[in-house]
């Protein structure tokens, strides 16, 4: 089977433009921070941006610093641009591993990578409602997002993917520790407040840090944990107003 890590990200983000290219630390950007954590899973990586002129200067640093493939595809359309990639890669399956989260939990994409196993019909691994946001996505059997994509191949924009989700079976919720549960932590990088959060927790810890430890390391520090954790819930409105839209739209 042909396991692939898949890093989704593009310059033209709309709420921080080029996020992607933010200088986090002295030494690393955003996208090195993504793609060295990424490196820990162990799997051939895949960076899927878009077509867009904009993501030039993303492809030209990635080409230069790290011997990864590069797929470039639609701009807004997530799932059209994955499953592009996957059909020129041959990708069996892929652990999506979203530009925004600078911390997320590679223990956890390895593991359930290493499981995953299409013989017996899982389509998809996802994340608990209670996870803390940024620390894992999902893992999807290829079948799985063409399946999706034919559901949403007329739509534009598609950021959110939440609601395409009903037409597949077999979608399992993964199990985490305590740690990663319930917390009041934002590991994500969508708005000016989320970007000085991560320049503040990396200069006390290092980029390729476990996500529990940094969890951790969180809980006691209110100072850098509350500098972006109250942008949270508007954040989750947002996410839920794209998934009503698409229900408007396709019924």
């Amino acid at each position: 089977m042909n396991k692939y890590i898949i890093i989704t990200a593009r310059c033209n983000s709309t709420r921080l433009k080029n996020k992607i290219l933010s200088k986090i630390t002295k030494k690393y950007l955003a996208i090195d921070i993504i793609i060295r954590r990424a490196k820990k899973i162990q799997f051939p990586i895949c960076l899927a941006t878009s077509t867009n002129k904009d993501d030039d200067k993303l492809v030209n640093y990635v080409k230069k610093k790290y011997d990864i493939k590069i797929f470039r595809g639609s701009e807004n359309n997530k799932i059209s641009r994955w499953v592009s990639c996957i059909k020129k890669n041959n990708i069996d399956c892929a652990a999506l591993i979203d530009g925004d989260d600078l911390a997320f939990d590679y223990t956890v994409y390895k593991r359930y990578l290493k499981k995953f196993d299409m013989s017996k019909n899982l389509q998809v691994f996802k994340f608990p409602e209670n996870i803390v946001t940024g620390t894992f996505t999902y893992i999807f059997d290829s079948n799985a997002l063409k399946l999706m994509y034919t559901k949403s191949s007329k739509l534009n924009k598609i950021d959110v993917i939440e609601f395409f989700l009903k037409y597949l079976k077999n979608i399992e919720e993964i199990r985490l520790p305590k740690i990663l549960l319930d917390k009041k932590i934002r590991l994500t990088l969508d708005y000016k407040e989320d970007l000085k959060f991560f320049k503040s927790l990396y200069k006390k810890v290092k980029i390729t840090e476990k996500t529990s430890n940094i969890v951790k390391f969180l809980e006691k520090d209110d100072n850098i944990k509350n500098l972006n954790y109250h942008l949270e819930e508007f954040w989750r409105k947002n996410q839920l107003n794209e998934v009503n839209l698409h229900k408007k739209k396709n019924g």
